[in-house]
């Protein structure tokens, strides 16, 4: 009869993107021009969070303000919302240490 190995008691799961980060087959994992950015479609849309959303075909981020949304290029409010999808929020992002 073999006695267990005490070291099993401190063995641990390698470490992965997908577990601090939560990462599962609904998530959205981008590129982006300094890393990466994973954001949740079934996340509710707050004040104040960082959304992913597609206007006309592109991809950018914004923050969500009252009935507008802010983006590095400007802010998108009126008819102009009728263009944006929210795709989701933006839950992490890391930046790569190239």
């Amino acid at each position: 009869m073999a006695f267990p190995s005490p070291a099993l008691d401190y063995v641990e799961q390698r470490l992965s993107p997908n577990s601090p980060m939560h990462i599962n087959q609904s998530s959205i994992v981008i590129s982006t021009d300094e890393g990466w950015a994973v954001a949740e479609p079934g996340y509710k849309v707050t004040k104040g969070r960082t959304v992913l959303i597609d206007v006309s075909g592109k991809l950018m981020f914004a923050e969500v303000g009252d009935g507008v949304f802010k983006t590095n290029d400007g802010i998108i409010e009126g008819d102009a919302l009728d263009d944006a999808k929210v795709l989701g929020v933006v839950t992490f992002m890391v930046k790569s240490l190239d």
